[in-house]
């Protein structure tokens, strides 16, 4: 996700949408973060594995689920605010926790160099898996948005691990020596491993319910300081992108 639409989302969270509140309001909000949360819900996810030969002649090979419901099952815990500021509306806050995810991996159509390179095509190739993840999560969060409940906007950023296994039957292309591209279909897989894992989340809440927009990452290298995630001479990614309706149990 580009930081151009970082920006134009902390922007609308700072658009106020309640007319006044009071600190009774602002209470509530910040006692509805002092426990744990499980976030249980459905989105629509788009997710996509990319793997990149070490050696170029390895060859290459990008899948996608073409888009698909998913589960949503994450919890948070308690929160910590590190910066809070007071306003008209109630509070902006800069607070951290801790989040965990997890999730599944279905992706089962492939993209053809020279074609699309979103939408993927049926070719009996995928890659199947899951994983489950964790971070410490830095946010905005602003609150409340309407007079006498529990509502905010919130965005923020976390990093941390994923253990992700996947495995399946990808069609990798690579350069052939006489022209154009070799493709070659092979098995693939990984063990239970422990990859680089981020993530970006904008959510709106009120009372038990959220929309939440989510982009995760796992596998992704942050450049000159961690390498991307490698198995069986390959670098590997996933990455999905989702949006989505969850109810949240608070304990």
């Amino acid at each position: 996700m580009k930081l151009s639409a970082y920006l134009v989302l902390t922007l609308l969270c700072l658009t106020p949408l309640a007319a006044s509140a009071d600190d009774s309001v602002v209470s509530q909000v910040a006692d509805s973060l002092q426990g744990q949360s499980i976030l249980l819900g459905l989105s629509y996810t788009q997710g996509n594995f990319n793997m990149t030969g070490v050696n170029p002649s390895a060859g290459n090979a990008t899948l996608t689920d073409n888009g698909h419901a998913s589960l949503i099952l994450d919890f948070t815990s308690s929160e910590h605010v590190l910066s809070k500021m007071q306003m008209k509306y109630g509070d902006a806050v800069w607070g951290l926790n801790f989040v965990g995810s997890f999730g599944q991996q279905n992706t089962d159509f492939e993209t053809v160099p020279g074609q699309s390179v979103i939408v993927g095509q049926n070719l009996g190739s995928k890659i199947t898996g899951d994983y489950l993840a964790g971070a410490p999560f830095l946010y905005l969060r602003l609150s409340p948005l309407y007079p006498g409940s529990d509502s905010y906007w919130l965005f923020g950023y976390g990093i941390g691990g994923a253990l992700w296994h996947f495995s399946g039957l990808p069609i990798t292309y690579a350069p052939n020596p006489l022209g154009g591209l070799t493709a070659t279909a092979s098995p693939f897989d990984s063990s239970t491993k422990l990859y680089l894992y981020q993530t970006w989340r904008w959510q709106f809440h009120y009372e038990n319910w959220d929309i939440v927009a989510t982009h995760r990452e796992i596998g992704t290298g942050i450049a000159g300081i961690i390498k991307s995630g490698q198995s069986g001479g390959y670098k590997v990614n996933y990455q999905d992108f989702g949006i989505g309706i969850a109810y949240s149990f608070h304990f």
